[in-house]
């Protein structure tokens, strides 16, 4: 088929128009994809740097926790230190008194200690260990006396349901002594005072520079 030159400079045209767009399309794409990565690449950084951030923000957080724990474990010692403290000036305080005058609940008696202590297994090889911070003795009664600083009214029944038990058990030449209980302390909580009353605990307070004893309610266990 024959062309004619009208035909084609037309086809040239034509043909020229085409790869002119061709390398706007490319330029544009070209364009497009070069802006597309950039911004990726921002974003990539804008994540290093968040990472970044995240990572500061952990130590300083794992500083801080662990300064924290640090004034915890501080506060802790020093709180121990002064209940520790608190429990020994108690203890001296009551025995003093009741070595002085050897009597309880009416009762007179021979000898006092204190900090009995003893681990004993049962026959089945369970271990038993107690410790009674008072224990006052004469030839057929026993009187254990539990110092608190502060007495609260599952001190009572502990005494009863753990201390005698374990006491006889422990000290079995004293097995069949009567035992007389006594809780001290420097305050008490209303509870306490009722339960300790309820069953049959005396009490022991310090008001002033003496040691009152209410043990009109005690009973023998």
């Amino acid at each position: 088929m024959a062309y004619t030159y009208k035909q084609l400079m037309a086809s040239f045209k034509e043909s020229r128009e085409e790869s002119k767009r061709f390398r706007q399309e490319l330029a544009k794409s070209s364009a497009e994809f070069a802006k597309s990565r950039a911004e990726s690449r921002r974003e990539w950084r804008e994540m290093r740097r968040l990472s970044k951030e995240a990572d500061r923000q952990m130590e300083e957080t794992k500083k801080v926790v662990a300064e924290t724990s640090k004034k915890v474990r501080e506060v802790s010692i020093q709180l121990g230190g002064i209940s520790n403290s608190n429990g020994m000036y108690a203890e001296e305080y009551f025995f003093d008194s009741l070595e002085k005058k050897m009597e309880f609940a009416g009762i007179k008696f021979d000898d006092i200690s204190k900090d009995f202590k003893l681990l004993r297994k049962t026959p089945d090889g369970k271990r038993v260990e107690d410790q009674f911070d008072i224990v006052m003795l004469n030839g057929d009664a026993v009187a254990l006396i539990e110092i608190k600083y502060k007495a609260r009214k599952a001190d009572s029944k502990e005494m009863v349901n753990q201390k005698v038990p374990n006491f006889r058990f422990l000290f079995p030449e004293y097995a069949k002594h009567k035992i007389y209980l006594g809780l001290a302390g420097f305050s008490f909580e209303k509870s306490a005072v009722k339960e300790a009353k309820d069953l049959g605990i005396g009490l022991l307070k310090q008001v002033g520079e003496t040691v009152e004893c209410k043990t009109s309610w005690v009973k023998a266990y």
